[in-house]
C-alpha cells in the first residue's frame, strides 16, 4: 500500500518580507535536490533577518496556497485590510 507522501511535491519558498515578494521552486519528488536547494538557499541569505526560507511538501502549489498563504505576495496587505474590517464592526 502506497503511503500518502508517495505523491508529495516539494516546493521551496523563499520569502523577502521587507519587499512583500516570494521565490518558489518546485522539485516534484526529489526530496534530495529539494533539500539541497534549501541548504544552499539557507547559507546565501544567513546574514538577511527578513529573508524567509520554508521547504514544503504538498501535493500542489495550489495547496502550498492555502496551507502556507502569508508567504505569497500580498498576504500582509489582505491580512491588514481584514482587521480593519472587523475593527469597524
Amino acid at each position: 500500500m502506497a503511503s500518502r507522501t508517495d505523491h508529495m511535491k516539494q516546493f521551496l519558498l523563499i520569502d523577502d518580507r521587507d519587499r512583500d515578494e516570494l521565490i518558489h521552486q518546485e522539485f516534484g519528488q526529489d526530496v534530495d535536490a529539494a533539500t539541497t536547494a534549501y541548504r544552499a538557499a539557507e547559507i546565501e541569505y544567513h546574514d538577511q533577518p527578513q529573508m524567509n526560507i520554508v521547504l514544503v511538501g504538498a501535493d500542489s502549489l495550489e495547496t502550498v496556497k492555502v496551507t502556507h498563504s502569508t508567504y505569497f505576495p500580498g498576504a500582509r496587505k489582505r491580512m491588514l485590510d481584514q482587521i480593519r474590517q472587523f475593527s469597524t464592526l
